[in-house]
Parts: C-alpha cells; structure tokens; sequence
C-alpha cells in the first residue's frame, strides 16, 4: 500500500447499480476504482476525485474504510457484502437502515423490494432473481426438491408446497415480521412474535404453507433463506439499540438451547442473518406449535459469484462450527439447486459441469431455452423453460426427473421410484406436443454449433460417432447407416427447438436381423446411470407416442427400403468408466439395471447400459461386474 492513498466505499450507479465498489486515490490525484461483487476483483474506470465526490454523498452513498492490501480479494469481496446488505439490501439505495426497533411500518413494507429491483420488483440477478424464477417458474422444481429434503413431507403421500412469496402477482413482495405471519394465514399470533422478537426481523426470500390429504391434518410452513454466493452468508452483525439487543439476546438464549449449540457462540456477529432464522422457526415450532422448516437454499454456479456445491459445502461446515452447532439444526435443511442464467431475459440449456449444449440454437433474447439444473440435494434435473410452464407436457416430463434425483451415496428407495416410474410410463402424455421432423435435421448427421472443435465429454463422444469414425462404428453388431444429434421430441410453443427434450444421439443400424432405431442418452461427466436410465426411459416414452422424429431416417434416405415401424432400442451410452466411478457412479448402476429390466418385462421395451468403447468403435452392452 502506497503512502498517503485513501480508501473509499462508493455507490456510483453508472458503473454498478447493485453493488458497492471500492475506490483508492492519492494526493497525486492517481485512482481507481474496483469492483470485488462476485467474489473476483474488476477494474472498472479511473474517474477523479471531483467525479466520484460530485455524484456521491458521503455517510450515505461514500464511505471512507481503512486501507488494506487491493490484491487480497477475499477480504474486499466481505466488505463488499457488508455494505452491500446494509445500505443496498435491506433499506434502498443510499439509505442508511434505522435501527430495527425505530423503523416505521410503512418503511419496514419498502425494505421488502430490494434496492437490486426493478420498479416491478423484478430482481436483476443474484439469489433474488433466481429464488423470484424458480417460485414462479420452475414451481414444480423448486416444491419436489423441498418435499425430497424434508423427511416428513416425503413420508407422507400427497404433501404439497404453496407458495406465497415472493410472487409475481404481488409485485415479488417480499415479508417480514406480522406481514410475515399473515401471508402464511398466522396473523392472529402478531402480539406473540411481538413478545419473543422486536420489529424489523428477517426479511424472508420465500414462504410457503405444506399440506397433506391426511384429515385434520395442520398446514406446515416453509420458510426459506436463499444464497448466490460465499459472501452472501456473512453481514454486518446484530444493528439493534441497546433495548432491542436485549430482547434478542433473551430469545437466542432459548433458541441455543434447542438448536443444540454451544452458548458462548457469537449469534450476533457476521452469522447474525443465520442465527436470526433459526430463532424464527424456533417461533414457530416451539412457541405457535406448528409444523414449520427452515430450507436454507444455495444456488449452485451462479455467475455472481460462482460456487460448486463442495465449495458451498465446505463453507456451511466453517460456518455450523462457528455458530457452535454439533449436530445439524432441527427442522432445517440445506438445499441445492442450480442457477438458472437470467442474462438477457434467456436461460440457457446448461448441463451441471457448466458446458452450454444445444449450441445449433442461436443466442436469442426470447426466453424459453430449456435449463438442466441440479435438482434436490445432489444430482441434476432436467426441466423444461418457463414460457412452457403453463403446458402440461412441461408438468409431465419434469415429474419424471423427480424420481431421478437423489442425493447420498445410494439411490434410495429403489423399489418405490420404480413403481412411480412405471406408473408415469402408463400415464397418456398430456397437451399438444408432437411434432414433426424438424427440417435442420435433414440437412447433415452433427447439429450442434461446435462441430469443427467438439465440447469436451458427451459432445466428442457424439462428434465421434456421428463424424470422426463414422463409418467404422459397430452398433451391437450392426453397421451404422445413418444417425443425427440433438433430436428434439417435444413440440414447442415458441416453435423451432426452444424448450425441447431432447435426445442426444439418434442413430441407425443395419445388422442381419435387418434395420434397428437407437435412442441415445450420452453421458461422460455429469449426473449417474440412475439419472441417464430415467432420462431415456422418458425420451424413449415421447419418441414410441409419436410418429414424426420416427420417420426421420425414412425422410433422409427415401432409396433405403425401411420397413413402416422399425424396431427402438434406447441406450444410456457412456464410457466404461462412468459405470464403476467410487461413490454414487458405482451405486447407481444396479438400480439403473434393475428400472431398465422392470421395463423391459412390464411393457416389452428394449432398454440397456451401454458403453462407447472409443478404441474400437463399438456401441456395445456395459458389463456388471461379477455379471
């Protein structure tokens, strides 16, 4: 650090409406100013002091910080957070929060729309735009993932989540404190939570009310806490005056105890936000006696400030330990899901290693690209793009990857995700989505935009033997005649291959037995053989309802004397390696067999694990060990 420089926190708007940023100049009239939101250091501009002083106010939208080291990301990424969840977060751009106890209702109802809103409320980006798409648009995702993490909802058949916020008819509102009580129909208990917590609690990122068909039965209440990035876990501490510190002391008091933690933990510090939370649902189980959760939900890879889910993972393990919690909190549960990209109003089709697919679509400013997010607590989810969401085809094909998801080791309970399964098989396809032949696949075998310089993982392998090896690949014993890649099965509203489900190879062969149609679910890194199987189960499911893709190689090849119905065998195909992978690969491989064989004797299907062996260009069956 050079001799004489000065630090500054600075909300400058024309560079960043939603974040602070941190600016550094010296009597030399030298600056410049860096942005750290997201976790990673940007030099945005050089502007002059007189600038920067002109256009900021100071106290309120420029604050002078003690110097530190530029370089140490860490550290400013923090201080970035800290200002940013006090001065932009909770009370509104430029506006320093009143403490909670002194601020008045109607300024408690605006601290709702976050100063990262549009005027509708509609969040740009970061955990509130991605909590605001998955409550509106991905309802079914978002409600499974929860009902699958909370063991009392998954026990019981027939458990459902209504959300009440944040919704876009309601302007994406937000609530907190009684607002809070009555949007999940418990109003009637204000002067309780009056008692136990002073006004200016949390601002809650989602509420939802739970129900099950059993007779008088009590309606639960979910509330939800949701994170985009590490920072976004720590604040500025406890901002209470003395008299309001007090009460919140008392109450966390009795919220340790339950909770199991230790007492000399700081509950008030940087992991207040957290702390405050679980005070909250101790409210509501312990003082209302109501069933109640706490889902604390972290997107994973937002490109705010992107973060795997061992990376999250690792944090939340520092961050229990700091509240003082041995055992995980009562009726809380971590969640983990995706994020959606919200750039331009579009959402791209992303598989969970971040690799972009369908690259044959252009980049489009029209939403409705399909999304393929991790799903639940651990493995991914297909799902299909918001501007469907009203089709029940969407509805349709995402139940079947709520039976895919799983998180753990081991598929758990097997032998019910199959009987859902084979009841979703003989459910009728919903809604008006057949399709015919989709003209760009006339045209050439490899569709994707990548063709001169394959995507590592499942785009090779296609490239491979769609192009490379083409004519020598041996397709269990039969020669390949022709075949295509990203096949579409779904029709779309939008037209083209926007929000499709889509099978990733599309291949035929010809072998003694005559000509035979294989339907491809390619796999190389991501997700297991449980989740392929289903996903194939499920394309085959389209493919067998529907005459268009069918007659595809009938239409590009009309000299080839191709009987009217040719025979479908549908493959998860993928290295050997992906079958005996340590941990949850190797685990998922025996129920896959067991699904595929169900299928196999119920409905007379031809369904198999396949291997791609690259050496010798074969398509062949995967060999269970000991098999």
């Amino acid at each position: 650090m050079a001799f004489g420089y000065e630090y500054w926190m600075v909300h400058l708007s024309e560079f960043d409406p939603l974040s602070f940023l941190l600016f550094v100049h010296n009597p030399r009239g030298q600056t410049k100013l860096r942005s750290y939101f997201g976790g990673s250091v940007r030099v945005l501009g050089q502007p002059s002091l007189q600038e920067v002083v002109c256009v900021t106010v100071r106290d309120r939208t420029r604050f002078q910080v003690d110097p530190h080291d530029t370089t140490d990301t860490y550290y400013w990424n923090k201080v970035t957070a800290d200002f940013n969840a006090r001065y932009l977060s909770s009370s509104g751009i430029g506006n320093a929060p009143a403490p909670p106890d002194e601020m008045p209702a109607p300024l408690r109802k605006q601290s709702c729309k976050h100063g990262r809103s549009d005027a509708s409320g509609r969040a740009r980006h970061g955990s509130q735009r991605q909590l605001q798409d998955y409550v509106n648009e991905y309802e079914d995702v978002l409600s499974n993932a929860i009902v699958e993490a909370i063991p009392a909802l998954r026990a019981k058949l027939g458990s459902s989540v209504t959300w009440v916020s944040p919704l876009a008819r309601d302007g994406y509102t937000e609530y907190r404190d009684r607002d809070f009580l009555h949007a999940v129909e418990l109003g009637e208990f204000g002067s309780q939570l009056a008692q136990f917590w002073p006004s200016g609690g949390p601002v809650w990122d989602a509420l939802a009310t739970t129900s099950d068909s059993a007779p008088g039965a009590i309606p639960g209440i979910v509330l939800v806490e949701a994170k985009s990035h590490i920072s976004e876990i720590y604040g500025s501490g406890c901002q209470a005056s003395p008299r309001s510190r007090s009460h919140i002391e008392a109450s966390f008091a009795a919220v340790r105890n339950w909770c199991g933690g230790d007492r000399d933990a700081n509950w008030t510090g940087p992991l207040y936000q957290s702390a405050n939370r679980f005070a909250h649902l101790y409210f509501l189980r312990e003082v209302l006696r109501r069933p109640a959760w706490l889902v604390n939900l972290y997107f994973v890879n937002d490109p705010i400030g992107p973060a795997d889910r061992d990376t999250w993972a690792a944090e939340l393990r520092k961050v229990k330990a700091a509240l003082g919690l041995r055992s995980p909190a009562p009726f809380t549960v971590d969640v983990f899901l995706p994020a959606l990209n919200c750039s331009a109003g579009r959402k791209a089709f992303v598989d969970v290693d971040g690799n972009e697919e369908n690259d044959s679509i252009p980049h489009s400013s029209t939403p409705g690209p399909a999304v393929r997010p991790r799903y639940g607590t651990g493995t991914s989810v297909s799902v299909l793009a918001a501007s469907s969401a009203s089709n029940p085809v969407v509805s349709w094909a995402n139940r079947w990857m709520a039976h895919a998801s799983y998180s753990g080791p081991a598929v758990p309970e097997v032998a019910d995700r199959i009987e859902q399964l084979v009841k979703q098989w003989r459910e009728p396809i919903p809604g008006a989505w057949q399709r015919d032949v989709d003209s760009r696949l006339l045209e050439r075998r490899y569709q994707r935009g990548d063709a001169a310089a394959p995507h590592p993982g499942e785009h090779t392998i296609e490239h491979e033997i769609l192009c490379r090896h083409f004519d020598s690949v041996s397709c269990y014993g039969g020669k390949l005649v022709d075949g295509v890649n990203a096949l579409p099965l779904i029709h779309s509203e939008m037209g083209g291959r926007h929000g499709d489900v889509e099978a990733d190879l599309f291949l035929l062969a010809q072998s003694v037995s005559g000509y035979r149609i294989f339907l491809c679910e390619v796999k190389s890194a991501s997700n297991n053989a449980w989740y392929a199987a289903v996903e194939s189960l499920r394309q085959l499911k389209l493919l067998l309802t529907s005459a268009g893709p069918r007659c595809l190689f009938a239409r590009r090849n009309p000299s080839l004397p191709l009987p009217a119905e040719l025979p479908v065998t549908t493959l998860v195909l993928a290295p050997p390696q992906f079958y005996s992978s340590n941990g949850q690969r190797a685990n998922a491989a025996q129920p896959a067999l067991r699904l595929l064989s169900r299928f196999q004797s119920e409905f007379g299907v031809d369904a198999r694990l396949a291997v791609w062996d690259s050496r010798r260009f074969e398509i062949r069956d995967w060999a269970a060990p000991n098999h």
